[in-house]
């Protein structure tokens, strides 16, 4: 199979799964921790984002995505909220979908 064909697959496949999380996983939390407190995360999450559109290459998404979900841990931790690894991340790539599609 062309590679080229498969990494548009694998994209797409990543994309369509992003966007679930996004659709399921990013409600439950805003439920689970308070709108007053998802809105302040998300705000913070598209700031983080942002800086690391600035201070990193796009071939550089491994340091990129790690300095995020330090940044957001860290603001996680000060906000007293009590989420998972995975719920972090759910937030943040879907930030960063929003991010992407909307330039806001």
């Amino acid at each position: 199979m062309n590679t080229d064909l498969t990494t548009k697959i694998v994209e797409l496949l990543l994309t369509i799964i992003i966007m679930l999380l996004s659709a399921y996983v990013i409600p439950w939390i805003k439920t689970r921790i308070g709108a007053e407190k998802m809105k302040q995360l998300e705000q913070f999450c598209k700031a983080a984002v942002r800086a690391a559109e600035q201070l990193y290459t796009p071939d550089q998404w491994e340091q990129k995505k790690e300095y995020v979900l330090q940044l957001v841990s860290d603001k996680i931790t000060s906000l007293g909220i009590g989420l998972n690894e995975a719920e972090v991340d759910a937030i943040i790539e879907g930030v960063v979908n929003f991010v992407k599609h909307n330039k806001e």
